[in-house]
């Protein structure tokens, strides 16, 4: 329930509690209102050959290649891939990651946004967001891509990829549970969102329309 401490949620160990509390989170119902500040666009994905240097793209397909190697001049880990789709194909470079190692493989389908740049080598997107998918699914059930995606006030070594990975199924479980304390005519008379929704629509929302009802809530 809401008033439950935040570390009877799986992967939250005393590390992440620490991180949690200084940003306010000590039980659920904080975690619920940690609101996000801003929204990233990522909701229109796009084929590959219409991808343009210096913009941010959002696009889906397979991946043909992928190797991390370490750099010894600068010590840090490059993962370089190659992603496809009916349409073309792109490059995709991730800086100091060295867990995409065991992350991600040749023939995963993933969806990606990021901003696309030019160099030496061509054009290649850098350190883009990414999840794997099945192309099958629809954007509702995409958290960091194909949407627009919530950013949240965050704490060194706390990221928003980390709290939408533990907001989501918080939100499916609990909101079931949660009751608006607001009379129907009160709502009604001030076109507000039932609670339940505004809760979704603010941490996940389906447009930009639903995350300022849900503000507004």
């Amino acid at each position: 329930n809401l008033s439950d401490p935040i570390e009877k949620l799986p992967g939250v160990g005393p590390v992440y509690q620490k991180k949690l509390k200084k940003l306010g989170i000590k039980n659920l119902r904080d975690l619920l209102f940690h609101f996000p500040y801003r929204y990233d666009d990522f909701s229109k994905i796009i084929p590959i050959s219409k991808i343009k240097t210096g913009e941010i793209s959002c696009v889906q397909g397979e991946i043909l290649e992928i190797e991390t190697k370490k750099t010894w001049k600068k010590r840090l880990f490059l993962t370089e891939a190659v992603l496809r789709d009916k349409t073309g194909a792109v490059k995709i470079v991730w800086f100091n990651q060295p867990y995409l190692a065991n992350t991600l493989k040749k023939g995963d389908k993933i969806c990606l946004a990021g901003k696309l740049s030019q160099g030496e080598k061509g054009i290649y997107f850098i350190n883009p967001a990414f999840e794997r998918v099945f192309f099958e699914e629809k954007s509702k059930f995409l958290i960091h891509t194909g949407r627009l995606v919530p950013v949240y006030p965050e704490t060194r070594g706390l990221s928003s990829r980390w709290l939408r990975f533990l907001l989501k199924p918080v939100l499916t479980s609990l909101t079931k549970e949660l009751s608006d304390p607001l009379p129907e005519k009160i709502k009604k008379d001030n076109k507000l969102l039932d609670f339940k929704k505004a809760l979704w629509q603010i941490h996940f929302p389906d447009s930009l329309a639903l995350a300022e009802a849900a503000q507004k809530r």
